[in-house]
Order: C-alpha cells, then structure tokens, then sequence
C-alpha cells in the first residue's frame, strides 16, 4: 500500500477534527449529544439497514449492519457488528462467525500528539486545517463546513474520489454518504436520531465467536499513528517525500493498480472513523 494515498485519506478525515479543536487534541472531539441511537437506510449496490449506538458523546460507537447482495442471480446476506471504544475496535462477521479486535489507532494518535509541546501542538492544528482542505483538492474533492441541517444536526460536506459524505458539524458520524466509486455506487441515509440512554448489551461482543487479536493491525495503527503526526508537523518535508500534489488546482492521477490500492486503504480506515465512505 503506499503511503502517499493513505496519508492523504487520514488528512482528509481529520479536517473537520482540526478546524474546531482548540486547545484540546484534534481527536477528542465531542458529539452534541452523551448517547444517540441512528437508523440509516442503505441502498445501491447492497440494501439494507444499519443502526449505530453511540455512547459518551461519541466515545464509544457500536454499529449493527445487515445488508443483502444480488449478483448473477445469487443473494447474499451481509451481518456485520463493529464495536469501537478508545482503547480497541473489534469487528465481527456474524455470517462468517468470525471477528478481529485490535488497538484503536486514534489512541496511538494521540499519544504521539500529546508527546509534542506546546508549539508543535498549535502548529499541528494549524496545518491540519491548511493541509486537508489541499489534500481534498489533491484528489480532486472538496471540504465545506456547516452546510447542510440533516435530521436537526448541522453537518459538514466531504467530497473525494466519487464519495460525497455529510458528517455532524466537526465529527465522523455521517448522517448521509452517496458514493459512485470505482462503478460501485451506494447510498448510507440517517433516518432518525434518537438522544435516549443506550443499553450496555450492544456494546458486548457476540456469544460463540471467538474474536482474535490482529497484530499486523496494531502495528500498521502505529506507524499511521507516527505517520500523520509528522506530516502535521512538517508538511514541506513530508511532501516532497511523498510527491502528493498540494497546491490547488492540481489533479492525482491514478492507474488502476493505484484506485485498487485506495479502495484497501479506506477500507483500513474503516474502524478508525466509523462508517466508511462507503
């Protein structure tokens, strides 16, 4: 996978993140509700429905997905739980009875950006902002805050690589992505929004799957973590490594190899930011 188009993707999720941060970290970041159970709609390639229960304003999220496939005659049934806490991210395949747990990389972003002083603290807020909005443009997307009111929420509008996603105002929970990437198109729809308390019972892994511990993800975490922090820090050096174009105006051109190589990167970020660009 190269760095490049994984670097840009973490940018371009945490723009919303750096803009209202203030002085705390870029990645504690609290919804405008303690708890919240979502309903969406999903349609397009797969059909089907989600519900994401969000507890400690965002601090916890479990999502609960079954979606049904049609290819060539064939329909296949799609049941999914990922649950995400501060310190760990498990994901679950009820139809395959299988499931991985490994650390959640936001921890380990945070722990490299609390090791910054103060100055480099200010400066990696400052560039976070500046560098997502040109990253966007450097895969031919878009950033714009406060929008769209979805369901009573303001949200922010994302756009890169055929994916258009609506997020609450400075978080990752979407409330409506539309994707056409790669001839896939989607469609992930809130329909209501519910502030009420959230039972602990979702937040528990399934009974009778045995969930393994994902090594290779906690060390890939890692160096993303290691990673995003130096290009916040020192975006010139890391550009000039990395020969993303920045500056506006400018197009990345992708061979198939390379649209195939994103696609498996935002699916990496799946846990990381909650429901993908789908």
């Amino acid at each position: 996978m190269k760095k490049r188009f994984l670097i840009g993707i973490v940018l371009l999720v945490l723009l919303p993140l750096s803009v209202s941060a203030g002085d705390k970290s870029p990645w504690e970041v609290r919804l405008p509700f303690k708890n919240a159970t979502i309903h969406y709609d999903i349609s397009g390639m797969e059909n089907g429905s989600e519900i994401k229960y969000i507890r400690d304003y965002g601090r916890e999220v479990a999502s609960y997905r079954t979606t049904k496939t049609t290819m060539m005659g064939m329909t296949m049934v799609n049941e999914t739980v990922d649950i995400t806490t501060p310190d760990w991210i498990c994901q679950i395949d009820l139809t395959e009875r299988t499931g991985t747990k490994s650390v959640n990389p936001e921890k380990y972003i945070i722990e490299e950006y609390n090791k910054l002083s103060r100055a480099e603290k200010k400066r990696v807020r400052e560039n976070g902002e500046k560098l997502g909005v040109s990253v966007a443009e450097g895969f031919g997307g878009n950033i714009q805050q406060n929008v769209e009111k979805i369901l009573g929420y303001n949200c922010d509008r994302a756009e890169v690589m055929g994916v258009v996603a609506y997020n609450i105002h400075g978080s990752r929970v979407p409330l409506l992505v539309e994707s056409n990437m790669l001839g896939m198109n989607m469609k992930v729809e809130a329909t209501s929004v519910d502030e009420g308390r959230v039972k602990d019972k979702y937040f528990q892994l399934p009974e009778g799957i045995d969930v393994q511990y994902d090594p290779q993800s906690d060390a890939m975490a890692r160096e993303m973590a290691k990673q995003t922090i130096a290009m916040l820090k020192d975006p010139e050096s890391v550009k000039k490594q990395s020969a993303m174009p920045l500056q506006q105006g400018e197009q990345l051109q992708m061979s198939p190899e390379d649209q195939q190589e994103m696609q498996q990167a935002m699916e990496m970020l799946k846990g990381m930011f909650g429901t993908p660009p789908q």
